[in-house]
This record gives C-alpha cells, structure tokens and sequence, in this order.
C-alpha cells in the first residue's frame, strides 16, 4: 500500500453545493493529524463520475485499503450508493463515514450499503485510532473512541464511547496543505474558507452543531494568520476569506486581534454572525469593517416571536431590523441571511410577519441585504428532529427519504400548515421577496449601488440580486463606466452628460425610461448631452451656477449624469 487512508468528499452535482461543503476542511484536518503520527491519509472531492474512477484507481489499483467518506444531508444517499458499489467491486476494503449525518444513521444503512464504520462528531483521534486498529493492528476496535460498528447477530450497532474524542488544542491540528490533496490542489478559487474554532454554546432548536458540539475552542490568531498566509502564497486568484465558525463573534479581544492581522495583509473577507451581537457591538462592528469584512451572514430564520422563541435565537424583529440597518449605516458590502418556511409553530400569520420584517430589510438595507427563502430540515440529533411534536410539527420521513436536496422541498408539516401548503407558500414568498426587491431597485442611489457592488473602486460580486436589477437599467450600466473622482465631482467649465439616451418632452416634462423630470432637472437633463458646460448651462436656464451644481448633485446621486472633460 501506498498510504493508508483515502479521505472522499463527494456529490452528485457540484454545481448546487456551497464553498464549505467543497472544501472539505475537517477531512484536511484529519489528514493533518494522521501525518504527524506516521499515517498518510490523501484528501479528494468531486463528482460521482470522478469519483468512481479515483475509486477504481486507488483501491482497485492497490494504493490504499480503507476510505472514509464526508456525509452531510444533501450527499449522505450518493455516499451510500457509492459505497456499496465500493463494497461489491473491491469487498476487502474497509469503508468509514463521519460527518454531520454519521449521526443519523442505522443499521440498515450498514447492512444495505455493507459499510464498515461510522464516526461520531470529530474524527481526528477516532480516525488515528481506527487505523492503528486496521493497519498496524495494534489497538482493539472497542477501545476506539466515538466509533460505530455493526454487531450482525444482534442486528444493531455498537456505539464506542465518546469520551476523549476531542482534540483541545487546535493549534496543534495545523491547517489543510496541499501536500495532503490527492490531485495537489487546495483552494484555488476566489473564496478560501477556513475555520478558526469549533463548537457552539448555543441550542437552537434546528440546528446540528448547537445539538452535537457545545465545547467551544478557538486556534490562536497566529495559527489563523499562518493559515491565511499559506493560503495566498499559493493562489494568485483568492479574493476573499471566509470564516466558517458559527462563534467566531464570540470573543471581543480576538476579534480585534483578528481585525488588526487580517489589515496588515489586505485582504477581504467574509464571517457568520450573531444578531444580537451586531445590534449591541456597533464599534466592534465598525472595527471589522473597517479591516475588510466585507460580507456577514445571519441567521435570520423568522419575523415572529413566537418562532424565534421556539428555535432559541433569543432574537425579535426590531433587534434583526436593528442589526442590519447597523451594518449598512457602517459601510458593510453584503448582509445574507435566510428565512426558514415550515419550521416550528408556522402558521399563516408567522409568515406574514415573516414578509413584514423581509419587505423592511430589503428597504432599509438598499443594495447589500440578500434574503433567502428555505424549507426547515431535520437534522439529525437536534431537539425538533428529535421531537417535533413539542413545536407543533409532523416530520413526513418518506418525503425526507426522497428528498433531492435538503430544504429545498418540504418534508414536514405544521398544525396550520400541510406540506402542500408549504409548497405554495414557499412559491408566493419568493415572489414577495423578488417584488420588493423591484420596488426597492426603481429610484436607485449612488451610495447604495456603490456600497454593494465596489470596494475602493474594484467590483465585488457579492450581491447577486441588486446586481442582477441595477444592471438591468441601461442607465446605470453606463453610470458605472464612469466613476472616476473627475467625473463625479461638479466643474462648472465641463460638460454634464446624461446617463440615458432616449426622451421626450411633453406637457412640460422629460419623459424617459430612467424617470420623469420637470423645472430646472428637465432643462438640465435634456442638455446634459456635451454641448454646453455646467457655465453656461446657468447663463441659458437664467439661474446661478450654485442652482446647476446642487441640481447636478442631486442627478448624480441618482445616478443620471456624470461630468465630462470634453
């Protein structure tokens, strides 16, 4: 054998899958930590045709024995195809799964697809301990930690211990390589993500990693720089990091740490956020921003309180109103966040609230809030999996058996609400959501549209959205070409130009698609074509040069006219 552990992350169609999933940074971390023990393990990711003939290569070809796959809702159904095609070419092949889904599993899983093992929660120890069982023989399956494995005569699993399963001091873990990927290549996109701690001390109600990683731990901020530093030595395309941790707001004096290291390296970068810490931090947020965060991701989830309440997010909607219009007010770029149809207590009133505090982001937060619409999913371990009853659910397990993607159908239903409503008004509130951001985008201004699409000058492509409906006003396109300090400052001895090109004038106004105008914008719009300087402008319309300058201002702010040289 070459090595011993093939370490596979893969899925049916990459193309729907996040950054995240794609990374695959705990299998690199696994990898990492066997290295510095004597085993080797390779880290892959990829599609199942890919995947398939990587299979037949590596195993078929000898090169290693045993192959741990990722498992997540939205692969966990191809990682079982794959194994039992695995299983039934190559039989003497040892087949692990770890992962958020490892906990879900059951023993028609093993015994349908012929897997070997599961881990459960973090896999560094459990793996190094596992392959000192299989490959050196030197350590009793019982005694590994957080392993599962089958007991055929009893048809049920045996489930290991899972105490000292944790590995306290990140920092010794080191960070994904390329040394470690089977192909050689590690990151290599415009985004990189990392991960600088783990664990979540809170409990919200749906979610995997409040249920089964309460121990917060975080690496040093030497360690994360390190990472960084790694990361664009070797990819002259990065434009952004993405920080992953769900607590990385946790800690005051790291996070300005954080903020003064990732300034001194200019770079961009994305986080997860706490609404409550964005509503009552607002330095700190300044702080960030200001070193580059660029894009910040909430859990939004609900407008209703009595919703809120049941997920645990001890949030409201005057606090998520007051978290947002604080990121725009301080110059972020992006804000995303989520709404989750059919979750705890839905009803028809919870999602008209839920509309109501959507149609007030997308108003107040103009060119950089990105709303989502999405299905609850019962992930494994998690109370409203666990016990839907208790928050007013009925999970319908055929429809999450057969499922495609997770929360992008739905799999359960309220006492207000069946599944087939869901379905409606999942459709109905994407189009509310697409209707306001219309009416958001018809009067645009020049701050919001810079503040979501440029940073110092350079487009950032992070709000897909606004993107989309600016771009769609000819007007604005060309405004865009001309953003130069020259061009957007008043001179009274240039030309002011239009952004537009087609008007009428009827009735004493300048109709065009970018508007209706009358009085001293009319005059200065329809001349606004480079015949006349801003001077003389004044001298024709019989007004100051002061009246054309603050006319000029307020076109420009609407992004209608520009100032030209010649």
């Amino acid at each position: 054998m070459d090595y011993e552990l093939l370490l596979i992350n893969v899925s049916r169609d990459q193309g729907s899958l996040s950054e995240a999933f794609k990374d695959s940074i705990g299998q690199y971390l696994i990898a990492s930590y066997v290295r510095q023990r004597d085993f080797k393990a390779f880290v892959w990711s990829g599609d199942t045709r890919a995947c398939k003939r990587i299979l037949e290569r590596e195993i078929g070809g000898g090169r290693t024995a045993i192959a741990g796959f990722y498992a997540a809702a939205d692969n966990i159904r191809v990682v079982g195809h794959v194994i039992q095609w695995l299983k039934t070419m190559f039989p003497r092949c040892k087949t692990i799964v770890g992962g958020p889904q490892a906990a879900g599993l059951d023993y028609a899983f093993f015994e349908e697809t012929g897997n070997d093992f599961a881990i459960l929660g973090e896999g560094e120890i459990p793996v190094y301990h596992l392959l000192r069982a299989l490959v050196d023989g030197t350590e009793d399956l019982r005694e590994v930690p957080s392993l599962v494995m089958r007991d055929d005569r009893e048809r049920t699993l045996i489930v290991n211990q899972c105490e000292d399963a944790v590995v306290t001091d990140l920092d010794s873990l080191g960070y994904p390589r390329a040394e470690d990927s089977l192909t050689g290549r590690l990151r290599q996109g415009e985004v990189a993500g990392i991960l600088t701690g783990r664990g979540c001390p809170f409990q919200c109600s749906f979610c995997y990693e409040g249920a089964n990683a309460k121990n917060v731990r975080f690496r040093s901020i030497q360690s994360v720089m390190e990472e960084i530093d790694y990361i664009r030595a070797r990819n002259d395309r990065l434009r952004f990091i993405s920080v992953y941790d769900d607590t990385f707001t946790l800690s005051r004096s790291r996070i300005l740490e954080f903020c003064r290291e990732i300034r001194r390296r200019d770079v961009l970068w994305f986080c997860e956020g706490h609404i409550a810490f964005a509503a009552g931090q607002p330095e700190l947020l300044r702080e960030m921003i200001a070193s580059g965060l660029s894009c910040i991701q909430f859990g939004i989830e609900s407008g209703s309180k009595k919703v809120l309440d049941a997920y645990g997010k001890h949030t409201d909607f005057d606090m998520i109103v007051r978290a947002v219009e604080q990121c725009k007010r301080l110059g972020i770029h992006s804000v995303t966040g989520n709404f989750i149809i059919g979750g705890a207590f839905e009803s028809e009133e919870t999602i008209e609230e839920s509309k109501r505090l959507a149609g007030e982001l997308i108003r107040r937060a103009r060119g950089i809030i990105e709303l989502y619409a999405v299905y609850f999913a019962p992930y494994p371990n998690t109370r409203m999996a666990r016990e839907p009853e208790r928050f007013g659910m009925e999970i319908h397990e055929e429809w999450e058996r057969i499922r495609l993607h997770t929360m992008r159908t739905p799999v359960a239903a309220t006492a207000a609400l069946s599944r087939n409503a869901l379905y409606d008004i999942r459709q109905d509130f994407d189009e509310f959501l697409r209707e306001e951001y219309q009416r958001a985008a018809r009067a645009p201004r020049k701050a919001d549209v810079l503040q979501g699409l440029f940073h110092n000058g350079k487009r950032l492509n992070l709000n897909p959205t606004w993107e989309r409906l600016y771009l769609s006003r000819p007007h604005i396109a060309v405004f865009l070409e001309h953003l130069t300090e020259e061009e957007q400052r008043f001179d009274r001895d240039r030309y002011i130009i239009r952004t537009f090109e087609d008007v009428k004038i009827e009735d004493g106004v300048l109709v065009s698609d970018a508007g209706v105008f009358e009085g001293l914008e009319r005059d200065i719009l329809a001349c606004a074509t480079g015949v006349y300087p801003a001077s003389e402008m004044a001298e024709r319309f019989g007004v100051a040069i002061g009246a054309v300058e603050e006319c000029f201002c307020a076109l420009n702010e609407r992004c209608l006219v520009y100032m030209a040289q010649f």
